[in-house]
């Protein structure tokens, strides 16, 4: 049986490392645009190891997640 965590957050909020490993992704976002849109600034080392540093971040970030507790979402009381 999964534990549950009652939470009054209906987002994602609620798990904190998820959040950290989506910060990690989105660091890589220039490295992307400069890839998709043809915009060769930076060196093919420089993109490459940026892109395993903060993807090999968010992929130890993620498989530290507990994913047999789930959440619900309960109503804030007064």
């Amino acid at each position: 049986m999964s534990e549950q965590i009652k939470t009054t957050e209906d987002g994602w909020d609620c798990v904190p490392e998820l959040m950290d490993a989506v910060r990690m992704i989105e660091e890589i976002g220039h490295d992307i645009y400069e890839i998709k849109h043809c915009k060769r600034a930076s060196d093919l080392d420089g993109i490459v190891s940026n892109m395993i540093d903060y993807l090999t971040d968010a992929i130890n970030i993620l498989e530290d997640i507990d994913t047999d507790v789930e959440y619900i979402t309960v109503e804030e009381e007064d």
